[in-house]
């Protein structure tokens, strides 16, 4: 077995479900953040968007607005700019990154992401970090 470190899961789903980002494989261990980039719905205002860390709430957002587009930075875990931007990089709150939070993960544990209500124009997660054999 081999340790890895970078991304570990990705995920893109952008329709309404819960899907699996990551999960930790049997004999590994995990240190790991999220990095996240998402754009709501294109004219609805409903949906959702929650990420799970074994099913407990890392963090999650209700009643996106309308074509807004969100993602983690260094300091917020799911940043919104209150209006249709992209990250440009001129500050750290306008860099995409992964999010301040540090995880450790055993064996067995999942890093999930649910869109409720409306689907999202765009989509995608990561997982990111170190996973070691243990």
């Amino acid at each position: 077995m081999t340790d890895k470190i970078g991304v570990l899961g990705e995920a893109t789903t952008a329709t309404v479900a819960t899907t699996t980002v990551y999960t930790v494989p049997a004999g590994k261990a995990a240190k790991c953040q999220i990095m996240v980039k998402i754009t709501a719905h294109g004219s609805n205002s409903s949906g959702d968007f929650l990420v799970t860390v074994n099913g407990a709430t890392a963090f999650s957002h209700l009643n996106l607005p309308a074509t807004e587009i969100f993602w983690s930075n260094s300091t917020t875990a799911l940043y919104d700019p209150s209006t249709s931007v992209d990250p440009d990089g001129t500050t750290a709150a306008l860099t995409l990154a992964p999010g301040p939070a540090v995880y450790y993960l055993s064996a067995g544990d999942v890093v999930s992401y649910t869109v409720g209500t409306d689907a999202l124009v765009y989509c995608n997660v990561q997982v990111v970090g170190t996973e070691i054999d243990v």
